[in-house]
């Protein structure tokens, strides 16, 4: 692994986790422990010769930096970083870091990079939308036999065009036409199959409502033909790699990209694994944008035209995922358009207990915590409840 993320701490037991894997000495993480609580800045993997004077520039500019505890005897080759410290300091500490040796002028320019971006511009279709200030509502919309939610029930093409107006009536900004279930254990479809439900479906949104839409497709060829019926986001849940395969259509037809992180070794159908992993899970999320984002845009997929998505229910445990989710603000701080695709998971129903059918009021509650974390793209079966869910938000921050 390696990067620089913003990181944003509310526990001490956080903090204290934080400090360990760094590997902090046991004496100083006392010390170290009330700065942890500011805008913290962790850098991964930095050479243990930088780490010291790293850390000493920023006690300097009036901060701090826990480093592990033979960086300073050299005794390991590097170490991650986290630095400590107001909004000002971070900023003093990047000016003065420029002052050093050539070696560290491109990790001053990331830092600098960090603190002044922290908004996005995207395009859906022609629809621009600013970030954070902006919402994007995705209704779902699943033409399928067995979705673990609503399979069967909008299957025909009659039920289908019912559903899309309830979501635009409810405030979908998007609606997200899927044709292929992708709950554990589900079965696949052919790319034929999958074509014959959702582009008759797509077709007819476009025909009768003013929203654009999305498809929710693995397979390059759906993904081709729903692009040229209409669809003007492609939802990929196979960590981008059938976008990949279809950009040229995807530029010439103004099409956004959502590419879904999948550490699922099975691909399709989701799973949650019982063991967690030993690193951070937003860092896992980080290194998949910085790849993926790469090969999109080496595709001709313009960055304003990229939206990430964690996949809740896709590879982390339960456990993983709740830090993965209380940490996302290391994403969104960086100006990272994130989509959110928690409505009615299993992740919910394994903490609660609760059926799938009362899952709604406890996504919308999620989506506020992740509001607060700089979220703004979500995709919901509740359009109408995530919408009073924005609105709640916007006037208890003065929007």
């Amino acid at each position: 692994m390696s990067g620089i993320y913003p990181i944003r701490l509310s526990k001490q037991s956080d903090a204290v986790r934080i400090l360990k894997r760094i590997g902090v000495e046991d004496a100083a993480t006392g010390i170290l422990l009330p700065k942890a609580f500011g805008e913290n800045i962790l850098l991964k993997n930095i050479k243990s010769s930088w780490a010291n004077i790293i850390k000493q520039e920023m006690i300097a500019c009036g901060g701090d930096a826990a480093v592990n505890r033979n960086s300073y005897s050299c005794r390991v080759d590097s170490t991650d970083v986290l630095l400590m410290g107001s909004m000002s300091a971070l900023e003093r500490f990047s000016v003065k870091l420029k002052r050093q040796p050539y070696c560290f002028g491109d990790l001053a320019l990331k830092i600098e990079s960090l603190l002044a971006n922290r908004g996005a511009r995207i395009y859906i279709g022609d629809m621009l939308l600013e970030l954070p200030r902006d919402f994007v509502v995705m209704g779902i919309l699943n033409v399928t036999d067995n979705s673990f939610s609503d399979g069967g029930k909008y299957l025909d093409y009659d039920s289908a065009m019912k559903k899309a107006g309830e979501l635009v009536r409810d405030g979908s900004t998007v609606i997200d036409v899927g044709g292929e279930s992708t709950r554990p254990g589900s079965r696949g479809i052919s790319a034929a199959e999958e074509t014959d439900r959702v582009i008759p479906v797509i077709e007819g949104i476009k025909k009768n409502f003013e929203v654009p839409v999305s498809v929710d497709s693995c397979k390059p060829e759906v993904l081709m033909e729903a692009i040229k019926a209409g669809a003007r986001m492609a939802n990929d849940i196979s960590n981008g790699s059938a976008i990949a395969q279809v950009a040229d259509i995807m530029v010439e037809y103004k099409t956004t990209a959502l590419a879904m992180m999948n550490r699922n070794p099975d691909g399709v159908s989701g799973v949650t694994p019982d063991s967690d992993i030993e690193d951070e899970p937003v860092a896992v999320f980080l290194d998949f944008i910085t790849g993926t984002g790469k090969m999109l845009e080496d595709s001709g997929i313009a960055r304003e035209r990229i939206i990430y998505d964690p996949g809740i229910g896709f590879g982390f445990s339960v456990n993983d995922t709740g830090r993965l989710l209380k940490n996302i603000y290391s994403v969104t701080a960086q100006g990272i358009p994130v989509c959110v695709g928690l409505s009615r998971k299993s992740y919910l129903g394994k903490i609660t207990g609760l059926s799938v059918e009362r899952r709604d009021p406890l996504t919308n509650a999620a989506s506020l915590f992740l509001m607060e974390q700089g979220a703004r793209i979500f995709r919901t079966h509740d359009p109408e409840g995530l919408n009073n869910v924005i609105s709640l938000y916007k006037a208890v921050n003065g929007v």
